[in-house]
């Protein structure tokens, strides 16, 4: 598996979250999740390309893959959309990489973080080249003031970067020009040049913020599962249509239940 697999025709594309969208960490026996890769095997495998955009980075997808039975994907892209895959034990791509290092300053974001105490670092696995990653413990009003805090900060030193906050516990910071959805938006552009976009376009999956810009990306559908945070709630219930499918069902559940909604199953 390589980047060639982007200049092959593919019928559809879906991508999805993995941590509570793909997998449902309270279904211990993984029912949703082994019924979603059936459907996929049997109707999309032959002719569709699967994504899967997550937050992990690629020592901890492959620490979840050891705990659910995951597909293996075409395409993995980790660390908030800053890291690309076209062989899951192979290198991130190195001309997404080239993008997110122009106008990037790492130091730079590491000190304005360091600088707020409510920002306590993850584990060193979680600090990627184009990504820096933090626990949040406040909640509410409280942890808009400190995101607002850490945007000033790095606004006051002339960095160029971008703050996520997800799941109500969760911050990152990445380069200008990184998240799911710009991620997203470059294979998209390979695939373009290639054999062109797929006929019964993209579907992406998410659960919370860090999921909102593959909701933005301009003519996807999305499906928001029904255990999803109030971040990725708020986007969806304020740009309402009918590309947006808001499950009724939990994680992988709610992606099969989308693929039926919008037929393509």
């Amino acid at each position: 598996m390589s980047a060639d697999i982007l200049q092959k025709k593919h019928r559809f594309i879906l991508v999805s979250d993995l941590d509570w969208t793909m997998v449902d960490h309270d279904d211990k026996e993984h029912a949703a999740l082994n019924a979603f890769g059936m459907l996929w095997k049997d109707k999309f495998a032959a002719d569709s390309l699967l994504v899967f955009s997550t937050g992990r980075s690629h020592a901890l997808y492959e620490e979840l893959r050891e705990e659910a039975p995951l597909l293996v994907p075409d395409v993995l892209v980790c660390s908030v959309g800053t890291e690309i895959f076209f062989e899951t034990a192979g290198e991130a791509d190195k001309e997404w990489s080239a993008e997110l290092d122009r106008g990037w300053d790492r130091e730079g974001a590491l000190a304005a973080a360091a600088a707020i105490p409510a920002l306590k670092p993850q584990d060193a696995s979680e600090q990627r080249p184009h990504k820096l990653s933090y626990h949040l413990a406040a909640k509410g009003e409280e942890a808009e003031q400190v995101i607002n805090e850490l945007e000033s900060a790095l606004k006051g030193k002339g960095i160029s970067a971008k703050v996520i906050y997800s799941g109500g516990a969760d911050v990152d910071i990445l380069a200008a020009g990184a998240s799911k959805g710009e991620g997203l938006k470059f294979l998209l552009k390979q695939i373009e040049k290639g054999a062109g976009l797929p006929e019964d376009g993209v579907m992406v999956c998410g659960d919370s913020g860090n999921d909102v810009e593959l909701f933005a990306v301009a003519g996807v559908r999305g499906c928001m599962v029904s255990n999803a945070h109030p971040e990725l709630r708020k986007y969806c219930d304020e740009h309402a249509s009918d590309n947006i499918f808001q499950a009724s069902k939990r994680c992988a559940g709610g992606i099969v239940e989308a693929l039926k909604h919008f037929k393509l199953a």
